[in-house]
């Protein structure tokens, strides 16, 4: 025979499942070793504050304690918010709230959200502590500015050259394949010796001479005639001559 056993559950009995306001328990503010006082500065008091900042964003919990506050203080005012909560002020907590005017700028505009430039930038015109995804945000875009910077002045100074090559070399800056490609085509040259002077020439009337050969016929016409170019005008070369 089949014995089936049922989970009974009394409203009397202490209720040991787990739920998700046990996250609180994880936060560092309910640790032992953290004054409470310490996450509620007195308003002004800008070094406390960035401490209290600064110890929230180190805590595991840090967004849902930011979720948490948004639920709880949703519609209320400046004053009606106290402490540090999720890493951010009672006024950037103000000012995030989409439900308050705070949240929007002049004109009714939309305020930026946290985790961008423009939120970042917000925080250090009213001299609040800047959290992590704004600060994240603002080093983005900067790196951004930085790149296309570099873009503009390769474009503007004609990148693929010999010298734009050494301008991106004494500035630490990255070297892009055409400049590369610029630089070992110049070494090449320079490493590779030029080819002897032809005959018929000059040059190849003094070859002749430093090897010890007979000058042929070309060569000894092609030096006769720089010998008198450089008595009738003071120079060998046929385009000064003419």
């Amino acid at each position: 025979m089949l014995i089936h056993h049922y989970a009974t559950t009394s409203h009397a009995a202490p209720d040991t499942a787990d739920r998700a306001e046990n996250w609180r328990l994880a936060a560092l503010c309910a640790s032992p070793f953290y004054d409470p006082d310490v996450f509620f500065p007195e308003p002004g008091d800008r070094m406390a504050t960035r401490d209290a900042v600064r110890t929230c964003l180190l805590c595991p919990v840090r967004l849902l304690c930011r979720e948490a506050a948004a639920d709880e203080e949703r519609g209320l005012g400046k004053v009606s918010r106290w402490g540090i909560r999720g890493g951010l002020t009672p006024a950037q907590r103000h000012a995030a709230d989409t439900s308050t005017r705070a949240s929007h700028g002049k004109g009714g505009r939309q305020l930026a959200p946290c985790g961008t430039p423009a939120a970042y930038d917000r925080h250090v015109r009213n001299s609040e502590p800047v959290d992590d995804p704004c600060r994240l945000a603002h080093n983005a875009r900067n790196a951004q500015v930085r790149a296309e910077a570099r873009h503009r002045r390769a474009i503007a100074d004609g990148c693929g050259t010999t010298k734009a090559y050494y301008r991106h070399l004494l500035a630490g800056e990255d070297i892009d394949p055409a400049c590369q490609a610029a630089s070992d085509a110049y070494e090449q040259q320079l490493t590779v010796p030029p080819p002897p002077p032809e005959c018929g020439t000059r040059g190849g009337y003094e070859r002749h001479h430093r090897a010890g050969e007979t000058a042929c016929a070309p060569c000894r016409t092609a030096n006769t005639d720089a010998d008198r170019r450089l008595r009738n005008t003071g120079t060998t070369t046929e385009r000064s001559a003419a």
